[in-house]
């Protein structure tokens, strides 16, 4: 596994393609780029998400394609994301794996790339993103590193839950990744398959990671700036998806056997009610009795 954090710059891109050849127009096996939005609720961003990730694309003259996995919303996100300029998919199975999983599927491009509809991510660095992806199998955003908006992260995610979840992947796996969480990645068709993850809820992300490390892929980083939601509800539940981060983390290292914790920290974590992993022996409870 190669991780890096490297951040080309956008000049390197001469446009190919007329930018008005670059929309989801394009016949499918002509796709370069596909990107997924998960979407619930999301009426107030989602079309402006939808126009920022053209403004970033269409310079690039890369034929490409948007698709907004509509997860079961009560509001008008479906018909605002269609009309906007995108391909909607309905995902009846509630949850953000769910719905990245259902986006990632129905993706046609070469290269692979998801991001909220909720209007936090800042979808200009989408060409870096793209560049990275030319040379590694996964980027990751790293919003630690780019600019958080004052109100954007609550200060416990900030500087306590991401960090710490963070810190028990690359503990466990050797990860060095600098933010677990960040909802805005990019992946090669080619790696994708090589991956084939279940996860339903929030654990997604962690999921992604572990696999990826686990199959040696090549990972990158890059620095993203993260802002406040425009509109809708939360959809994170600090602890219930912390835990289950948590839980498929730790029952991920379990099961592919024991083996040394590199600078694991003195810390005790449950993997369920009266499995108890102790980091500082790297002992790991019967694998039988961890449920995931």
């Amino acid at each position: 596994m190669t991780v890096t954090k490297a951040l080309p710059t956008s000049g390197r891109y001469e446009p190919a393609l007329e930018p008005s050849k670059s929309h989801a127009s394009a016949e499918p096996h002509h796709i370069e780029i596909s990107v997924v939005l998960p979407c619930l609720n999301e009426e107030a961003s989602v079309a402006g998400c939808i126009a920022s990730i053209q403004e970033a694309l269409d310079p690039l003259g890369k034929a490409y394609e948007v698709i907004v996995v509509d997860n079961g919303s009560s509001d008008a996100s479906a018909a605002r994301a269609g009309a906007a300029g995108a391909r909607v998919v309905h995902e009846p199975v509630a949850g953000y794996g769910s719905a990245c999983r259902a986006g990632l599927k129905a993706a046609h491009g070469r290269y692979l790339v998801w991001g909220d509809a909720d209007g936090t991510y800042d979808f200009s660095s989408l060409p870096d993103l793209v560049a990275l992806l030319e040379g590694h199998d996964l980027v990751i955003g790293n919003r630690l590193a780019g600019e958080i908006e004052p109100g954007a992260m609550p200060w416990t995610h900030r500087r306590i839950g991401t960090p710490f979840l963070t810190g028990v992947v690359n503990a466990l796996f050797g990860a060095e990744i600098g933010d677990i969480n960040c909802g805005i990645r990019g992946i090669s068709r080619a790696a994708y398959s090589r991956l084939n993850p279940g996860a339903n809820g929030m654990e997604f992300a962690s999921e992604l990671v572990v696999k990826a490390v686990q199959r040696e892929l090549s990972i990158a980083q890059i620095p993203v700036d993260y802002r406040r939601r425009h509109g809708g509800e939360v959809k994170l539940r600090t602890w219930s998806d912390g835990w289950r981060h948590l839980r498929l983390v730790v029952g991920s290292w379990v099961s592919q056997g024991r083996r040394p914790v590199p600078a694991a920290p003195v810390v005790v974590l449950s993997a369920g009610p009266d499995v108890p992993v102790d980091l500082r022996t790297a002992e790991e409870p019967d694998a039988d009795r961890l449920r995931l």
